[in-house]
This record gives C-alpha cells, sequence and structure tokens, in this order.
C-alpha cells in the first residue's frame, strides 16, 4: 500500500497542504484504519467544509461514548491564522501515527481526541510567497516554505484568534458548538510566532483571564506544562519556554512579557470555562521542516500525559466546574470577576487607546535563552553566540474593575442567538415580572479602534499586508462610562432571564457587563440600546420578586 504523507512531507517541505489535500488526507487515513472517523461541523465563511478527525479507540467517535468510557478529551485547532501551518501538517502525520502504527496503542486507550487540522480553510487556500515574508528588521514574517503560506485572516476578513467573544466568523461560531458539544478536558491551540529574538524552539503559555478565580486550574496548568517542557527536551531535544516579548524591545534584561488577557483570544476564553487550555507557538525564525517537528512533539509529550495524568484531569476540571455553578448559586459580593483589564490613554490626536499590562509578581523570574546583546539590537538571528539573560517575568494580570457574581441577568430578547452561540441557558418571561436590580446609568459613551480583529483581504494570491504597515483600520469598539443604581422595577414579557449557576457562569459575568473590556457591549452588539443619560439594557439580578423557577 502507498504510504500516506502531507503534502509538506511529499513535497520535502517546499509546499504546504490545501483544504482538498487536508480532506483527502482525513478520507484516506479513515478508509485504512477504524481508529479514526472524519465528522464535519460546519461550513466555513466560503462555503467550505469545517472537518474535525476523531482519533479514538473502541468505536469512542462521539462525546456521550467518551464520557461513558471515561475518556480524556483532548481537542487540538490548527491552522487558526493560516500562515501559520505547522500544526496542520503535524496534527495530520501524528493522526496518521497515533493509528497506522503501534504509537497509539496505549494512548488510545486513555484519550478520545479531536483534531481540527484546518481551522481557517479559506484563509489556508490563499497561498503567497509573500505572505509572512521574512522581515527581521521589522521582527515579523517567518522562514517560508517555497510554495509559500495562506492568511492571518479568513477570507471574509476576520482574525479568529480575536473573535471568541464576539463569534462574528461562522467558522467561531461553528467550533464553539464543537466546543460544547465536546466539553473537552484539554484545548490545545497551535500557531507560530515572530516577534523577539531569542533562542527557543517553541514557546508556549495557557490562560491569564481571572487567576485568583481559578487558582487551582492554573497552578495545575503551569506545573502540568512545566513537565511536558522537560519530557519534549529529554526525548527530542527541542528547547521550550512560556511565551513572550521583551518588555523593552531590544532589551533582554527589561522583562519577558506574555500576551494581553483579553478573553477574545481563545486560550483566554476557554480558561473563563474552567477547562485546561493550551497555546503552542513554534519559532518563526527556525527552519518549516524544524518548526514541523517540534510541534509534533509537543502534541504527543502533550496527548501522553494527559493519558498517564488523565485521573487528575478530570478531578481539576470537575472542581473548577463545581466552583463556577457555586458562584451562581450562592453569590458573595466579596468575590470578584476580574471583567476589564486595560489601561486607557490618549493618543496624539485625542483619541481612546488602551494597554493590556502584565505585571511579575516578586520572585517570578525568567531564564530567557537568548544570544549576544549586539545580535539582538541588530536583530540578526540566529546570533553570533548564545547566552541565558535573567529577567522579571511578566505574566500576571490586575483587572482595573470587576464586579461580584450576581444571581441573574435579565437581558434584552435582541441577544438571545448571542448567548445561544456561548451555550448560555437562559429562560424568557412569559409575563411581565418584578425584580429588585442592581442597573447602571450610561454616563459617556467613546469609540475607540480594535487592532487586528477584522482585515480587508487581498484577492487570491495577493499578499496581505504586514502589521507593521498598520493596516487600514476596519473593526471599532464601543467605550461606556457607567455609575451603578439599585431598584425595583417590571420586566416585560420576552425579557431573558439568564442564571449564572451554569457551566457558563463567569463568562456570562464578562459578557453582559457595561464596562467589560471584551463584552456584547464592547463589541457595539448593543449600541442601538443604549442612550447615554439613560439606564444600560442589562439588569443583575439582586433578588427575584417573581423569577422563572429554572432556565432551560
Amino acid at each position: 500500500m502507498t504510504e500516506l504523507l502531507t503534502r509538506a512531507e511529499a513535497s520535502n517541505y517546499k509546499e504546504t497542504s490545501r483544504h482538498s489535500d487536508v480532506l483527502a488526507f482525513v478520507d484516506e487515513l479513515c478508509r485504512r484504519t477504524k481508529l479514526a472517523r472524519r465528522v464535519d461541523f460546519g461550513k466555513s465563511g466560503e462555503g467550505q467544509p469545517m472537518v474535525a478527525l476523531i482519533v479514538s479507540d473502541r468505536g469512542c467517535f462521539t462525546p456521550e461514548l467518551a464520557r461513558k468510557q471515561k475518556k480524556i478529551v483532548v481537542m487540538v485547532e490548527a491552522n487558526i491564522h493560516a500562515g501559520e501551518v505547522e500544526g496542520k501538517e503535524s496534527v495530520l502525520a501524528l493522526a496518521r501515527d497515533l493509528t497506522l502504527t503501534k504509537l497509539g496503542q496505549k494512548l488510545l486507550d486513555k484519550l478520545c481526541l479531536v483534531l481540527i487540522p484546518n481551522f481557517n480553510p479559506d484563509g489556508n487556500d490563499r497561498i503567497s510567497p509573500n505572505n509572512r515574508k521574512l522581515d527581521l528588521k521589522n521582527l515579523e514574517g517567518q522562514v517560508n516554505p517555497e510554495g509559500g503560506v495562506g492568511t492571518r485572516y479568513t477570507g471574509e476578513g476576520w482574525n479568529l484568534n480575536r473573535d471568541s467573544m464576539k463569534q462574528e466568523a461562522p467558522e467561531t461560531r461553528c467550533i464553539a458548538k464543537l466546543y460544547q458539544e465536546w466539553w473537552p478536558h484539554l484545548f490545545i491551540d497551535c500557531h507560530t510566532t515572530d516577534g523577539s529574538i531569542h533562542a527557543f524552539d517553541l514557546t508556549f503559555d495557557t490562560s491569564h483571564s481571572n487567576e485568583p478565580l481559578f487558582a487551582e486550574m492554573r497552578a495545575f496548568n503551569r506545573v502540568m506544562l512545566e513537565r511536558v517542557a522537560k519530557a519534549v527536551k529529554t526525548r527530542h531535544g527541542f528547547d521550550s519556554f512560556w511565551y513572550g516579548n521583551y518588555k523593552e524591545e531590544g532589551n533582554p534584561r527589561s522583562g519577558w512579557h506574555t500576551y494581553p488577557a483579553l478573553p477574545r483570544f481563545g486560550s483566554h476564553y476557554r480558561g473563563l470555562l474552567g477547562r485546561l487550555d493550551v497555546l503552542l507557538e513554534t519559532y518563526s525564525y527556525i527552519d518549516f521542516p524544524r518548526r514541523c517537528a517540534v510541534m509534533r512533539a509537543w502534541l504527543l509529550e502533550l496527548f501522553r500525559d494527559a493519558a498517564k495524568n488523565a485521573t487528575a484531569y478530570r478531578a481539576i476540571t470537575d472542581i473548577e466546574a463545581e466552583h463556577i455553578l457555586a458562584r451562581g448559586e450562592s453569590p458573595d459580593v466579596q468575590t470578584l470577576v476580574g471583567i476589564n483589564y486595560g489601561v486607557a490613554t490618549r493618543d496624539d490626536k485625542g483619541s481612546l487607546v488602551f494597554e493590556y499590562p502584565a505585571h511579575a509578581k516578586p520572585g517570578d523570574v525568567a531564564h530567557i535563552q537568548a544570544f549576544d546583546e549586539a545580535s539582538i539590537s541588530e536583530r540578526r538571528y540566529p546570533g553570533k553566540r548564545r547566552r541565558t539573560y535573567q529577567m522579571p517575568h511578566h505574566r500576571t494580570f490586575v483587572p482595573t474593575q470587576a464586579v461580584s457574581t450576581p444571581m441573574a441577568y435579565l437581558v434584552p430578547a435582541e441577544l438571545a442567538s448571542r448567548l445561544e452561540g456561548h451555550g448560555i441557558r437562559f429562560e424568557r418571561l412569559d409575563a411581565p415580572r418584578r425584580f429588585t436590580v442592581d442597573s447602571y446609568r450610561v454616563a459617556r459613551r467613546e469609540e475607540t479602534f480594535s487592532p487586528d480583529v477584522a482585515a480587508n483581504v487581498p484577492p487570491p494570491g495577493q499578499a496581505e499586508v504586514p502589521l507593521s504597515q498598520k493596516p487600514k483600520p476596519v473593526r471599532f469598539e464601543t467605550v461606556l462610562t457607567v455609575a451603578p443604581e439599585r431598584s425595583t422595577r417590571e420586566f416585560p414579557a420576552g425579557t431573558l432571564y439568564v442564571p449564572t449557576a451554569q457551566r457558563t457562569g463567569t463568562l456570562i459575568v464578562y459578557l453582559l457587563e457595561p464596562h467589560s473590556d471584551d463584552g456584547f457591549c464592547r463589541w457595539q452588539f448593543l449600541d442601538g440600546l443604549i442612550t447615554v443619560g439613560e439606564l444600560y439594557p442589562i439588569h443583575r439580578v439582586v433578588e427575584a420578586v417573581s423569577a422563572p423557577k429554572k432556565a432551560e
């Protein structure tokens, strides 16, 4: 039988797979083994099938069977940015090796893998050698395969890794539904990163949003990642560290700074749901074959860790699920959910802009493998001489605004479909009812540009505009200043009653508060219902004078 190869393997890593190649590979693998099954979970913006490859033994190809067989569900998303193709190629090759060789014999007894090799099929097929072209002067781009790669954005222009909260892209809505069905214990998101010059093959991270609320989960996730990083080094020889860049570019002693804690980023979004999450970022300045190899190594060792520690994975996710429910069932005004991490400033034109700084806890030190300072300042990769720098590790976020979890929210009927998109349960009031509520009066309303969220997509075959060239602004955000007030008032029939005692409870708070940095208000979904001087149209239930008995 002919050996089953990815397009990258077959071309000696000169090309990357088109979506048609991905589909053909998945179908052929499913034909060759009973350990894999294709599942279509929707269509992309341009009508291409969104495909997951389920890999497990004992015919475990549904969420129901995975729960019945008590398997750890691991979901892997690759190619969310379709210029970052290493995850796509590695997921396909590893699925083959886990099913057609003895590599997966012990793993698949404990795991059910839900693999999404090409999350951005439309961007993937907009291939150009000039996409993500290496530009060390501006610290962006990568060492491309000769045939080129796809685009950062979808065919419709959405950045899928800024879309988790607003769900404007059909791809995001498709994967959200898949996630809600499978409810994975562990999610792995595959990327490629440029940025500061260092000597690691891959950097990794996990959710940072609301760390005090999810302290046990975050501690478990960090220890797990350190453990897997050691396994990758020992068994495969790759160097890895926590994701970041120099706090002051070019100064390797200034600090190591992670990315913003906004839940528009998938990792932080899933962290609000109390699930384990891993961000993988291969380093774009190493060559394409090595990037594929380090990604494969990390995926394999993460799978091995999940299988070996299945009981602990299940226990920690169960604990966090209980905590989320408890916050809704017994609201505590002293237990706060961080809903805004932004620091507001004005640019030279007076426009509102935001920074999202991370802080370094005392004793939290990063040891960064890099090169001599001359090489770093000259932006040379690789540098002349390797060396290690010790610096503060900026990865702790302090909210600028936080609120307690109410027992429920009262929400306009217009938001029903948006709540459903996040798997949030609610009930419609069947008659007018009175509630004691905490409301917000709108004192001020402004608009701010939202960078790297959406873009004007060039025709197929043409390269997209690099971020360093500051593409034309496309997407904006509404920013409110509000003041709280309490009242008892009647709400009309049809109003949505949204209890927080559900698995999405913490997410609900983040989505519905008016001063959230990533909620429905911020994404302009309530603009038509907001008037300065009037009440914000979403209310926090303090006392249910006549509330529904149960949300469906």
